[in-house]
């Protein structure tokens, strides 16, 4: 009988469209051949996607999670094709041992295309579930999935689920788990049958999740302002935070239940934690961002924006590109639809004729949920006669609108220590009447205001020195930021005024922007806002002579 640890297995994954053949079919499958004494494939794996039927649509959350791409199947086989190299692989055994992660799932459809296609057989997979046996041996992990499984044991794996990427993970398990089988003396396949056979002894989860991690690692952290980054035991960054504290704000991820999915998958792989220590919240928050844009952490990148570009719109807001000239001079933009509504707006006032499309962008929706003429004019109509400025013929119908989404911002800030009702979704807009088609005319301008006068905001900061106090702190630091970046941090002697700062003048489409500048500066924006919300203090320095001090800093970061 041959040592389990010697033993040729089958390790197979499927990514699928369902739950069971009854509701979805496979849409790719991988396999490989495995010795857990060895640490390349006995075989080399292989990985197909599937012919799907003729008219099957692959669901959009299984697009996804798995990044499915129709291109990508160019190349797919037919399902009969795939079982008939599987079994190849298994040399037509009668009965191959077989690992599969989360068997119970893939077993369904495996058996589906075995009764298909070999009926006179006998279901040809010895299969055993690598998730039952990790259980048994690891009752005390969290979680047992296979990314927190594989990242536990040492193994990095996407959070984009691909069958290649599945089956490479669970070769990698199952010889962790073979080690740790032969150490309890289980060696042969029998034995691991007879193992998993046995009446488990029920597992008792306690309240709190109980990480692999020792407490004292993250205890031990410094009670200050700084950047973590928690390691697998492989040395694998797969998380960047930032902290006020970095002992409380890391203990918290340990001693407390969420309900947010990843995060208990990600901190069962948790092996270390680095951190960086900085002087204030402020630069933290900074740090953080630059950290994770150069290191794409993975439980991070899930968080990052799918679109990096920037995008500018000319003086109407009908048009954008990615690129700045004289004509797209209107950004940085987060998006080409950013202003979209402001335009839509002006050709309204103009006196355009209020087409679908346009109707639609008017009340910041897709062309989805466009309003009915009909109605949509009634509604249009109200928000005219509530807003008289907008008639005012000696300002173009640009300076009215913005003029009017100016107010319009200015009135929904005042109104939040009042809490208005949450902004309504798409989904709930498909019976619109005129009281709600006026009331998104008026959200829809003011939120576009705000990004349009963010994007002046954002140029003003691009080369700028910044100088703050924390809330309840006695240190004054400078910030210097050139061409987007952090240049120089330090603490502000008593008495000096930033004597350097220049402001480097230039036309709006010539100050240089990316997504990654963007984002930083409107995190270093909040962050201002926040120090001055909560009883700091600070002051932007354009140039020698040009300075915006405390009280108009937070006037305008009201608005933006």
């Amino acid at each position: 009988m041959r040592p389990l640890a010697e033993l040729e297995v089958l390790i197979v994954d499927c990514q699928t469209t369902g739950a069971s053949p009854a509701f979805g079919v496979v849409l790719e499958l991988a396999w490989g051949i495995v010795r857990a004494d060895r640490d390349a494939f006995a075989r080399a794996p292989e990985a197909h996607f599937i012919t799907l039927p003729e008219g099957h649509r692959v669901p959009e959350q299984v697009v996804r999670i798995t990044g499915y791409d129709p291109a990508k199947s160019a190349h797919a086989i037919a399902d009969r094709e795939a079982w008939r190299r599987l079994r190849e692989a298994t040399t037509n055994a009668a009965s191959a041992p077989a690992a599969i992660h989360y068997a119970r799932f893939e077993l369904g459809f495996l058996r589906d295309w075995a009764a298909r296609f070999e009926p006179e057989i006998a279901f040809p997979l010895d299969a055993i579930c690598v998730h039952a046996l990790a259980r048994r041996l690891y009752p005390d992990l969290p979680r047992q999935s296979l990314r927190a499984l594989s990242g536990f044991l040492g193994h990095g794996l996407d959070l984009t689920r691909s069958s290649l990427g599945h089956v490479e993970a669970t070769a990698f398990v199952w010889r962790k788990l073979c080690a740790e089988l032969a150490a309890r003396q289980i060696e042969t396949w029998q034995a691991l049958q007879a193992f998993l056979s046995e009446r488990a002894a029920p597992i008792s989860r306690p309240k709190k999740p109980k990480y692999p991690i020792d407490k004292a690692r993250y205890k031990s952290l410094p009670d200050e302002p700084g950047v973590y980054r928690f390691l697998r035991s492989n040395g694998d960054l797969l998380y960047v935070g930032k902290a006020t504290s970095l002992k409380t704000r890391t203990a918290s991820h340990f001693s407390s239940r969420t309900s947010k999915q990843l995060q208990p998958e990600m901190l069962t792989q948790v092996s270390d934690i680095r951190v960086t220590v900085v002087a204030s919240a402020l630069e933290a928050a900074l740090l953080e961002h630059d950290t994770i844009t150069s290191l794409r952490p993975p439980y991070n990148v899930q968080l990052m924006p799918s679109d990096a570009r920037i995008w500018y719109a000319t003086r109407d807001f009908r048009q954008t590109s990615e690129h700045a000239d004289e004509a797209h001079a209107i950004g940085p933009l987060p998006s080409a639809y950013s202003l979209r509504v402001l335009g839509a707006q002006i050709e309204l006032i103009s006196g355009a004729i209020p087409s679908p499309a346009l109707r639609g962008s008017a009340v910041g929706v897709s062309d989805l949920w466009t309003p009915q003429e009909a109605v949509f004019a009634e509604g249009w109509g109200l928000f005219l006669a509530r807003h008289s400025e907008l008639a005012d013929t000696t300002k173009n119908p640009r300076q009215r609108l913005l003029a009017l989404a100016k107010k319009l911002l200015l009135a929904r800030v005042l109104s939040k220590a009042g809490e208005e009702p949450p902004a309504e979704t798409e989904e709930k807009t498909t019976d619109w009447d005129p009281e709600r088609i006026a009331r998104h005319l008026e959200r829809a301008a003011a939120q576009a205001y705000q990004v349009y006068r963010r994007a002046s905001w954002l140029r003003l900061l691009h080369d700028s020195d910044i100088v703050y106090r924390e809330p309840e702190s006695a240190r004054t630091r400078l910030l210097r930021v050139r061409n987007g970046e952090l240049c120089e941090t330090r603490d502000l002697e008593p008495h000096e005024t930033p004597a350097e700062s220049l402001r480097i003048r230039r036309a709006p489409h010539l100050i240089p922007f990316d997504r990654i500048k963007y984002d930083r500066l409107r995190i270093l924006s909040t962050e201002l806002k926040r120090i001055q919300r909560d009883g700091g203090d600070g002051a932007i320095y354009l140039g020698r002579k040009r300075r915006i001090p405390t009280a108009l800093c937070a006037a305008i970061q009201r608005v933006i």
